[in-house]
């Protein structure tokens, strides 16, 4: 047998600031080796992740008003050598929002770049770093992603065909509500808000892709999981959406959905944030009763009477409501009624 190498621990953030539509990524450029990469540096003995990953932030960046979000973890690991000396490395990334601050680098750093995902990932030198930063651009739903990876409805309902379960009646379901997604994005594009609406109507038309992979119960994470493996991974924001509705982890469980099932969805996507896309496409779901439209309130019952999950209907019943005056306030008028579903 070889020799094991002795290892090393590095942490370091995913470090993200808000643009006017989406996220910017914030890229260092290393002094010595010229090659732009992201905030990070060796654990100290004792310490935890965050604790590394904040440190070493401060030191490169002087940044400290930062939101950590520690549902987002990944982990790389490569050989590396320093004076000669090879050695296997392992650094985690975690995800952080920043509040506030201005870059300020240390010796260590020549320059410094808040990018959009899209010049991120073209610039970032490895291709297992750049797909660690995509990771966490599907995981915050940036919207950056819709232009990286285009897709569109025929795309989307040729890949459900190719799936084992998805019958007509699935099919009928899922094609309208992408067409009453499709409707209420408009409505937002003409009231000005930023909704990219194929993006709304493609996710909508995605969101019950585990019923048609024949698992029902858990179709929510199913169907995520699967779309992460594919084309069309940006649009399966839905997937999850669609049921959460906007609801807190929280409020999941306390409304009966097993902790375990919500601490998976935590991981899997943004809770916090419910972009216009994913209303769309929770609003158009309410309103599916099968293949036909309807609304709301006929919709629930329906729910009631075949599923015994009260506490959970009536959160997503009001989180709907909540939804629904969102885009009237938007837009001017309550999109339903404008869909003959008010």
């Amino acid at each position: 047998m070889g020799q094991l190498l002795p290892s090393v621990r590095a942490c370091g953030f995913v470090l993200v600031r808000a643009a006017p539509r989406g996220y910017e990524y914030l890229l260092l450029t290393n002094r010595n080796r010229g090659e732009p990469g992201l905030p990070k540096g060796h654990a100290e003995e004792g310490e935890t992740e965050l604790a590394t990953a904040l440190r070493e932030t401060e030191e490169e960046t002087g940044l400290t008003d930062l939101v950590p979000d520690l549902c987002f973890r990944r982990t790389r690991t490569y050989p590396a050598q320093r004076k000669g000396q090879a050695y296997q490395k392992t650094v985690v990334y975690l995800l952080a929002h920043l509040v506030s601050g201005r870059v300020r680098l240390s010796a260590e750093h020549s320059d410094f770049r808040w990018a959009p995902l899209g010049t991120a990932l073209a610039l970032l030198p490895f291709a297992a770093l750049a797909e660690m930063v995509r990771d966490a651009g599907l995981y915050l739903k940036d919207p950056a992603l819709f232009d990286l990876e285009r897709a569109d409805e025929a795309q989307a309902d040729l890949h459900l065909r190719g799936l084992p379960h998805a019958d007509e009646r699935l099919l009928a379901h899922l094609r309208g509500g992408a067409r009453l997604a499709r409707d209420i994005a408009r409505g937002l594009t003409r009231a000005g808000l930023p909704v990219n609406v194929e993006a709304a109507a493609t996710g909508t038309l995605l969101h019950d892709v585990g019923r048609a992979l024949g698992e029902h119960a858990d179709h929510q994470r199913v169907g995520l999981k699967h779309l992460r493996r594919t084309p069309l991974a940006p649009y399966g924001f839905a997937c999850l959406s669609h049921f959460t509705k906007g609801a807190t982890a929280q409020e999941l469980v306390a409304a009966g959905v097993d902790s375990e099932t919500v601490e998976d969805f935590r991981h899997l996507i943004d809770l916090a944030r419910l972009t216009w896309e994913e209303r769309c496409a929770a609003l158009a779901d309410a309103c599916m009763m099968g293949p036909t439209p309807t609304t709301p309130s006929k919709r629930f019952a329906d729910l009631r009477r075949r599923y015994d999950a009260p506490k959970l209907i009536d959160l997503q019943e009001r989180l709907t409501e909540s939804i629904r005056s969102e885009v009237a306030q938007a837009t001017g008028h309550d999109p339903l009624a404008a869909l003959g579903l008010g």
